[in-house]
């Protein structure tokens, strides 16, 4: 069997990076603020040595706009998130073409190792990026249902989380800013639990699926200070103008997983869509790149052999088939 050239990886062979058996090093320190959980690298990420640095991911622009880093930071600089006191680590250390190439039996031992790192680093948060994600690692709870936010369990005295996916291709959130709640949730829950905020709810982290934000693209400076301490003129800044509750959430129009999270990527990117769609068009190598990308993450969800080995619970595949996102960094 041949194995697969591609030009995304200057020659490298998929079948090369997949035989690593660790592509990417954890970032961990005691007594982190916010450790992100995700399920093991993609080729890109393998490949580059850096988390979530597949052309369509929201993951960095998602930290900065949410002030969660008071500067950018992008997965070439990934190791600097320690230095805002923010980890990194995934359930399963190899990378694969898709998470559906993963086993059971690798995924329950990379939880037990993901449990094992928290009691032993003890962040203030363990975000797990993707409900898929949580879903495999809840088992332990004998939890088989929750929606996005803070959740009831704890491991030791670490609060866990779960966030929709960073990728573009999450279908129910697509775009950047469909995300940002919950991000910024997550700042305000760090300041509360460093004593800078004596006044917080913590109900509002929990169930926040059941209620939508409505989060918009600031016009000026003026707009977004009402919602922020920090303005960037290198960066646009986004603000929750309004919450929809759940009925009105049901009836709202759905987004167009394509284009919404196309036209996202270039906004948040400071780069005007017509420019870059020039720009793409002369570029063949980064289109073939994302669309290799995007074969890459279509794939994620649609393997009837990952859900079998996951579990045999209908409820799950209910919510692999709404999730519609890739679990791959």
């Amino acid at each position: 069997m041949s194995k697969k050239k591609n030009g995304r990886f200057d020659g490298t062979s998929e079948e090369e990076i997949m035989k690593k058996s660790k592509t990417l090093s954890d970032y961990l320190q005691p007594d982190l603020d916010v450790v992100f959980v995700g399920i093991n690298p993609s080729l890109t990420a393998a490949y580059k040595g850096r988390y979530y640095a597949g052309p369509g991911n929201h993951f960095y622009k998602l930290l900065h706009a949410s002030e969660l880093v008071p500067k950018f930071v992008s997965f070439e600089e990934d190791n600097k998130l320690l230095e805002y006191n923010i980890g990194l680590t995934n359930i399963v250390d190899r990378a694969t073409r898709s998470s559906a190439d993963l086993n059971a039996k690798e995924i329950k031992l990379g939880c037990d190792i993901v449990n094992e790192k928290l009691k032993k680093f003890k962040p203030k948060l363990a975000v797990f990026n993707g409900k898929c994600i949580y879903q495999i690692f809840a088992q332990q709870f004998g939890k088989t249902k929750f929606n996005f936010g803070l959740q009831n369990e704890k491991i030791g005295d670490t609060a866990l989380w779960v966030v929709p996916s960073s990728s573009a291709r999450c279908s129910n959130y697509p775009r950047m800013e469909d995300k940002l709640f919950f991000y910024q949730a997550i700042k305000k829950h760090v300041l509360f639990l460093r004593g800078k905020i004596d006044d917080l709810n913590l109900n509002e982290f929990y169930n926040m699926d059941l209620s939508r934000p409505v989060v918009k693209k600031a016009k000026s400076n003026s707009d977004f200070s009402k919602n922020s301490t920090e303005t960037s003129n290198e960066y646009p800044q986004y603000f929750v103008a309004e919450i929809l509750d759940g009925t009105q959430n049901k009836n709202q129009n759905k987004f167009s997983v394509k284009s919404e999270a196309k036209s996202s990527y270039f906004e948040s990117s400071c780069v005007e869509k017509k420019d870059f769609e020039e720009e793409i068009t002369n570029t063949g190598d980064l289109k073939e790149e994302i669309k290799e990308e995007i074969k890459e993450e279509d794939s994620d969800l649609e393997s009837k052999n990952f859900e079998e080995e996951i579990t045999n619970s209908g409820d799950l595949k209910e919510e692999i088939k709404k999730e519609d996102s890739t679990l791959v960094s």
